[in-house]
C-alpha cells in the first residue's frame, strides 16, 4: 500500500520534470512554422523575465538619481529594440515567419541588454 501512495505522489512530479525538456524537444525539431513562432516567443519571453530581474537587481544597487538615470535608459532602450526588431521583422510581413523574425529580434537584443546591464553591476 506504501509503494502505491508513493507512485501517486512520484509519478505526477516525474511528468512535471520531463515537460521542460519535451517542451525544448519540440522546439529544437520544430515540425512547422507554427511551432518555430511559438517556440520563438517563449524564448523571447523568458529572456524578458531574465531581463526584468537583472533591472530590478541592478536599481537596488543605485542611488536614486542614478535609478532615474537607469529608468529613462531603459525606457529609450525598449523603444529602440521594439521598433528596431518590427524593422529588421518587415521583409517578412505578412508572412508566416514574420512571428520567428520579431520575436528572435527582441529575443537576440534582450540578451545582448541583459549583458549590458549585468556589466554596469560589475
Amino acid at each position: 500500500m506504501r509503494l502505491r501512495g508513493l507512485m501517486v505522489v512520484a509519478f505526477p512530479v516525474l511528468l512535471l520534470a520531463a515537460a521542460p525538456a519535451h517542451a525544448k524537444d519540440v522546439c529544437d525539431d520544430a515540425p512547422d512554422q507554427n511551432t518555430m513562432n511559438r517556440c520563438a516567443q517563449d524564448d523571447y519571453k523568458a529572456s524578458d523575465a531574465a531581463l526584468n530581474r537583472a533591472y530590478q537587481k541592478h536599481m537596488k544597487d543605485l542611488d536614486a538619481d542614478s535609478q532615474t538615470l537607469l529608468k529613462t535608459a531603459q525606457r529609450a532602450w525598449l523603444a529602440f529594440r521594439d521598433g528596431e526588431c518590427k524593422h529588421q521583422a518587415a521583409p517578412n510581413d505578412g508572412g508566416s515567419m514574420y512571428p520567428m523574425a520579431y520575436f528572435g529580434c527582441l529575443n537576440r537584443l534582450t540578451k545582448d541588454r541583459i549583458k549590458q546591464i549585468e556589466a554596469g553591476q560589475e
